[in-house]
């Protein structure tokens, strides 16, 4: 039960849903524009630069705090890892905005930057890359891969082999899933095309960010 308590923990806590909530004072339904994502990136395309910055540093809160909480609390190494599993699913489908959601990309990070700090740094250079390159959505998916083997290679508790598996299934599963509100394809885009927008690029064919 003490394992079921913080993975409902961490749900709740991811599923505060900052994107959503700057979006709607502004009178934007984010889910509904740009990428459809609940996210950085859709807030700071759609809303505007400083209420993107301000959602960036509010989810960081939302999963920074709590596994320094449970940390200071003397939490084990299998809480603090289905915590921070938790954080991402509840971000990535919100129980209070209908089950949608942004990518998980910026709580998986913080995430790992507590949990698996050295392992988290290589993958800053991945991201740093992609950046650099304007191929960050597809350098995400990158990272994600490349979460599990770093820990295995580097002999991580299996905890945070657990939680590195997590991350890249459910980082996967929402990108497969897109946003299918946004799904106005053209009738020669094929389903297979459809797919591989999603999963490498993290976008509606037609959408721009």
């Amino acid at each position: 039960m003490r394992y079921v308590f913080f993975a409902v923990l961490g749900y709740l806590a991811g599923s505060i849903p900052f994107a959503y909530i700057a979006g709607k004072l502004k009178g934007i339904d984010l889910t509904k524009t740009g990428s459809g994502n609940l996210g950085t990136s859709n807030v700071f395309h759609q809303v505007g630069k400083v209420p993107g910055v301000a959602v960036f540093f509010a989810d960081c809160a939302k999963i920074g705090i709590l596994l320094l909480l449970m940390r200071l609390t003397g939490a084990g190494m299998w809480e603090e890892s289905l915590a921070a599993t938790g954080v991402i699913a509840g971000h990535n489908w919100s129980v209070f905005t209908r089950f949608k959601g942004g990518r998980g990309m910026t709580v998986t990070l913080i995430a790992s930057g507590i949990l698996m700090p050295w392992e988290t740094l290589f993958i800053l250079g991945i991201l740093g890359y992609g950046f650099f390159t304007k191929a960050l959505a597809l350098f995400c998916g990158v990272s994600l891969l490349t979460w599990p083997v770093l820990a295995i290679i580097h002999g991580q508790h299996f905890s945070r082999v657990f939680f590195a598996l997590s991350a890249l299934m459910l980082g996967v599963a929402r990108r497969l899933q897109g946003s299918p509100e946004l799904d106005k394809r053209p009738a020669l885009i094929s389903t297979k095309e459809l797919i591989i927008s999603r999963l490498l690029y993290d976008r509606e064919p037609h959408a721009r960010v």
